[in-house]
């Protein structure tokens, strides 16, 4: 058995408290030393040692740990929380920290359980032949080609009108008024006089006056018909029929009979409906793929199950501004009379690419300006890294890749976004935080001297540690003070926290109808207040899946996003923009035992991940107040 004294030496000399063994077993002198310096054995002393720790080899590799809604914090002790939202930390394997030294971007490296258990599937990217095919909305309008005016030849009055109606049919040649005109009777009475000089002299004035007479009964709208009547019977008109020039319809109707009209006054205009135009919204991304000439294949909700033909006329070289569209015109052929002005339309066409790579669509992640995907670095090894990629046409489930991708790469299909919260995990580039590098993460050691001489910006105080922990089994509820000069007004915070809070209670009584609409009224929110550049990733958090809530079908989808949501939401509280006496909770076995913490307007704990079946299950980890 050791003598008390060297007993003594040896537990100081491995750096163990000496409460953590029974007084029984500690000499007199140990138990002196303890109660004068209750620090002595305590891990943040600044006890210096000359003697080796003989554990040392008994312990792993240091282990790094970090927050899932904050990856920049490193802490080494397993048991601390995140000094910033109180949440518990995960391991993070240090093998899968590194970045490939060939490559610009991060490389993801897991293990082959790690990999299965986010389930990703890869296919290669193709080289084929492939077409798109274009469904383009409109609707039929009249050919403006096809419109005209009817105006009076000469002065008069309107003896009988034959069209009294707009809307009415008229047929070309047909009768539409009769004008009554005191120069008609002149010149038919010159016409007269002219050819019966003509007849009695055969001289060349006789027939220059009748061929000018003739002009002139045709400039008064008289037809060639009616003059050779009027020759060949010698009796004089007293009106001038005005007939339809086309086949068509009366739009416009100015006149009735009786009227004194005068000369070129508009009477009517007729539309003729033999060939309509057919008006198209097509997308700018579309327009380079479409040309006058191009044949259409054209449906009508009038005439269900029967498809008609039509062609390009024109492309107009103007866009709409605010729908991003330009407007093309096709010929529509209309003999039968069946279609109308202003009936909906639905054209589609099928254009062929030439070999192209292509990828599914499922691959691809859009951050706003850009596209992402994730690609498999080596068949046989887990490991994946972010691509940037230019996109060109979508091909039904697939997308042409112009650029960023060669043929039989592979792309991750399925688990992108799993792989994407990975990397935000640990630091590393990523869809959310392109702008990550992984490299000189906040680590904390216990223990260590070394921490102590950490800059302040990346470095953790052990009273910062004792602010944040709670006492096992407590609710204690900690005030964080917001850091951010920018806050919204009353007026801004108002439809955007009842939205998130009409959402946040949908999930909670399990109604996705209600979820939906909280959801899209708090998008419409956001995209109404002008935010600070320094915020698109938090930004690009509150609009996900923009524009895609109809595609949410169950509940689990619609958590999902909801914790993507909470992302940008928890850290905007955070630094007070918003939600100034909010609450952060925290539940550590939402999505499927990773832990997930929420915003909610109470302190009274109510979880929307598990709705009514664990209405309870979590904490209440801080209050977000107001800047003083």
């Amino acid at each position: 058995m050791l003598p008390s004294s060297s007993l003594a030496s040896l537990l100081f000399s491995v750096k163990l408290p000496l409460l953590a063994l029974p007084l029984c077993l500690l000499p007199l002198s140990a138990i002196a030393q303890q109660q004068a310096d209750p620090h002595a054995g305590h891990a943040h002393s600044q006890m210096q040692s000359t003697v080796a720790d003989p554990l040392a080899a008994l312990q792993p590799d240091s282990q790094v740990y970090t927050c899932s809604m904050h990856p920049q914090i490193r802490l080494t002790d397993p048991n601390a929380r995140c000094p910033i939202c109180g949440m518990a930390l995960i391991p993070v394997p240090q093998e899968d920290m590194a970045k490939d030294e060939t490559a610009t971007a991060a490389v993801l490296r897991l293990s082959p359980r790690a990999a299965a258990l986010l389930q990703t599937q890869v296919q290669p990217v193709r080289l084929s032949k492939a077409e798109v095919k274009l469904n383009l909305p409109g609707s039929l309008a009249a050919d403006q080609s096809r419109i005209q005016t009817i105006s009076a030849w000469s002065s008069g009055r309107i003896e009988q009108a034959y069209v009294n109606r707009t809307a009415q049919t008229v047929r070309a040649g047909e009768p539409m008024l009769e004008i009554f005109s005191p120069d008609l009777i002149v010149i038919q009475q010159e016409l007269l006089q002219a050819k019966q000089l003509s007849a009695s002299r055969g001289s060349l004035p006789a027939g220059t006056t009748l061929d000018s007479a003739r002009r002139r009964l045709r400039l008064l709208g008289v037809p060639a018909t009616q003059i050779e009547q009027i020759l060949n019977r010698e009796q004089l008109q007293d009106t001038v029929t005005i007939s339809a020039p086309v086949s068509g319809i009366i739009t416009d109707k100015w006149v009735n009979q009786g009227a004194y009209v005068s000369t070129g006054q508009p009477l009517f205009t007729v539309m003729a409906l033999d060939q309509l135009w057919l008006e198209l919204e097509v997308f700018e991304q579309q327009l380079a793929l479409l040309q006058p000439g191009l044949a259409l294949e054209v449906s009508l909700p009038a005439f269900a199950g029967e498809s008609f033909s039509a062609s390009i006329e024109l492309i107009e070289p103007m866009l709409n501004s605010s729908s991003r569209t330009a407007r093309v015109r096709a010929l529509l052929p209309n003999a039968s009379g069946r279609f109308q002005p202003g009936m909906l339309a639905q054209a589609s066409v099928t254009i062929p690419l030439a070999d192209t790579l292509l990828i599914p669509a499922s691959a691809v992640l859009f951050t706003g300006k850009q596209s992402l995907v994730y690609v498999q670095t080596a068949a046989e090894q887990p490991h994946f890294t972010p691509r940037q990629i230019t996109l060109g046409q979508r091909v039904g489930e697939q997308y042409q890749v112009l650029a960023g991708l060669n043929e039989g790469e592979l792309v991750v299909t399925q688990g992108a976004f799993r792989l994407d919260s990975e990397l935000q995990i640990r630091g590393l580039a990523s869809m959310l935080n392109p702008t990550a590098t992984g490299g000189a993460p906040m680590v904390h050691q216990h223990g260590s001297s070394s921490t102590s001489s950490t800059s302040a910006s990346n470095s953790v105080s052990h009273a910062d540690h004792s602010m944040m922990e709670r006492p096992e089994g407590g609710a204690t509820v900690t005030p964080v003070k917001p850091s951010s000069a920018f806050v919204l007004s009353d007026e801004q915070q108002a439809p955007l926290l009842a939205a998130y809070q009409q959402l946040y209670l949908g999930l909670i009584s399990d109604d996705l109808s209600a979820w939906r609409q909280g959801t899209l009224a708090m998008q419409q929110a956001v995209a109404g207040i002008a935010w600070l550049d320094r915020f698109p990733g938090l930004l690009m958090a509150l609009k996900a899946g923009e524009g895609e809530l109809e595609q949410v079908t169950d509940l689990e989808s619609a958590r999902a996003l909801f914790y993507r949501h909470n992302i940008g939401l928890l850290r905007f509280a955070e630094l007070g923009v918003f939600a100034q006496g909010w609450y952060e909770a925290y539940c550590p076995m939402a999505r499927d035992g990773e832990g997930a913490s929420w915003l909610q307007p109470t302190e009274q704990l109510q979880n929307p991940y598990f709705g009514p079946m664990m209405l309870k299950c979590g904490d209440v980890l801080r209050q977000f107040t107001e800047g003083a």
